[in-house]
């Protein structure tokens, strides 16, 4: 139960990944500018993490599902997973979001 939630994070980001592979909606259609975008991403909520933390306006909970290691202090490994995948989610929602407007456009859904 320790791992519980860094692996629903991991298994969650897995499924989320064989999406997007299977239609190409982000990291599939362009990985090198998805990366950039996913690493701006990624630092943007790292530092607002580490400002929220700083003038303590959250702390680490305490679960059993979390692995109880830290990266940094309150900061736990589980946030950094987390991060990653919240940009991720948000980014192929984006495409997909995207391409349904551009079909919406070319008239073939109504």
């Amino acid at each position: 139960m320790r791992f519980a939630y860094l692996a629903s994070i991991l298994v969650s980001a897995l499924c989320l990944g064989l999406v997007d592979r299977r239609w190409r909606l982000f990291l599939f259609a362009r990985p090198l500018r998805a990366l950039a975008v996913l690493a701006v991403g990624f630092a943007f909520f790292l530092v607002w993490d580490l400002a929220a933390l700083d003038q303590a306006i959250y702390r680490r909970g305490d679960s059993p599902a979390m692995t109880g290691i830290e990266v940094a202090d309150e900061l736990p490994v589980e946030e950094l997973f987390f991060i990653g995948f919240l940009c991720y989610t948000t980014m192929v929602l984006h495409g997909l979001a995207a391409r349904l407007l551009s079909r919406r456009r070319e008239g073939s859904v109504s």
